[in-house]
C-alpha cells in the first residue's frame, strides 16, 4: 500500500500567469522524475471516477463536506497494451488535509476486476475499494484526463508542485476505450496544485501573494460533473447508465 498525508491547495491560472509563475518557480524547484524523462516535459494522466447513481460524492464535494471520500482508478497511459501499472485509489479530504491510499496492480489484475467485480488478490486498499463499491453501490461515471508537469524542491523537502494542462472529461464506464461519450474540454485554464506537509515555505507564500492567487475549492471531478449536468438530468442519460442489476430488479 502507498499512503500520503498532506495539505493540498488548488489554483486556476490563465496562460499568462502560468508562464510568469512557472518562470519564477524554477528558481526553487526542479523537474520530478516523470516530467524529467518525458520528451515534452509533461506526462499523461487519466482517472476513472466512481460515484453513486445519483452522484452523492459529487454533491458532497460541491458542498465542501468534511471527511468526504473519493474513489478512482488511475493510469498514465491511454493505450491498454502499453500500460504497465494501474493505481487503485481512495482519497479522504478534511479541509485542505488530504489522505490518499493507493495500490498498484497489473493490467491483467485490472481485467480480472472488470470481469468479476472484485480483485483477485487481497490488500487493505483493494478490499476497502471493493467494500465501498458494494456498500454504496458505486459505479464508474467519468473519465478525466490531462497532461501534467510535476516539480520537486531543490532542497529535498516534501513540497510538490504540479501544473495540469489540456484537461478533458467525458462519460465512461471503462478506463480504456477508443472514444468517450460527450468529451468536454475544461477551457484553456491551467490547474496549479501545491502539495506539502504542515507548512508551505515562505518563498512560495510570497509568490502566491505576488500573483494574487486564490484557492479554488472545487476539484476537477466537480468541474467535470458540472459541465455534464444538463445531460445527467435527462431520462436518456439515466437509461444509458442503469446497471444490469437495476434492470433485473425493475422487471
Amino acid at each position: 500500500m502507498r499512503y500520503t498525508d498532506r495539505l493540498e491547495y488548488k489554483y486556476v491560472l490563465d496562460l499568462k500567469t502560468y508562464y510568469a509563475f512557472k518562470h519564477r518557480l524554477l528558481q526553487f524547484v526542479k523537474a520530478g522524475y516523470h516530467t524529467k524523462i518525458s520528451p515534452t516535459g509533461r506526462y499523461f494522466v487519466r482517472s476513472l471516477y466512481y460515484d453513486t447513481f445519483d452522484f452523492k460524492h459529487y454533491k458532497e464535494a460541491e458542498d465542501g463536506q468534511y471527511g468526504r471520500i473519493k474513489c478512482r482508478i488511475r493510469t498514465y497511459e491511454s493505450d491498454f497494451d502499453k500500460t504497465e501499472v494501474i493505481s487503485i485509489e481512495i482519497k479522504t479530504k478534511h479541509g485542505t488535509n488530504v489522505k490518499k491510499y493507493s495500490e498498484l496492480i497489473s493490467p491483467k489484475e485490472y481485467k480480472y476486476f472488470l470481469e468479476n467485480g472484485y480483485f483477485e488478490k487481497s490488500s487493505v486498499v483493494l478490499d476497502e475499494f471493493t467494500r465501498l463499491m458494494k456498500n454504496y453501490h458505486l459505479e464508474p461515471k467519468l473519465i478525466i484526463e490531462y497532461d501534467r508537469e510535476g516539480f520537486i524542491t531543490r532542497d529535498g523537502s516534501d513540497l510538490r508542485v504540479t501544473f495540469d494542462h489540456d484537461i478533458h472529461s467525458a462519460f465512461s464506464k471503462e478506463l480504456f476505450q477508443e472514444r468517450f461519450l460527450h468529451d468536454r474540454k475544461h477551457g484553456r485554464m491551467v490547474v496549479l496544485e501545491i502539495k506539502c506537509g504542515m507548512k508551505r515555505p515562505k518563498w512560495l507564500e510570497d509568490m502566491i501573494k505576488a500573483y494574487g492567487l486564490k484557492v479554488v475549492g472545487n476539484s476537477k471531478y466537480v468541474q467535470a460533473v458540472a459541465q455534464m449536468k444538463p445531460l445527467i438530468t435527462t431520462d436518456d442519460f439515466l437509461e444509458r447508465n442503469i446497471t444490469k442489476n437495476e434492470r433485473e430488479i425493475s422487471r
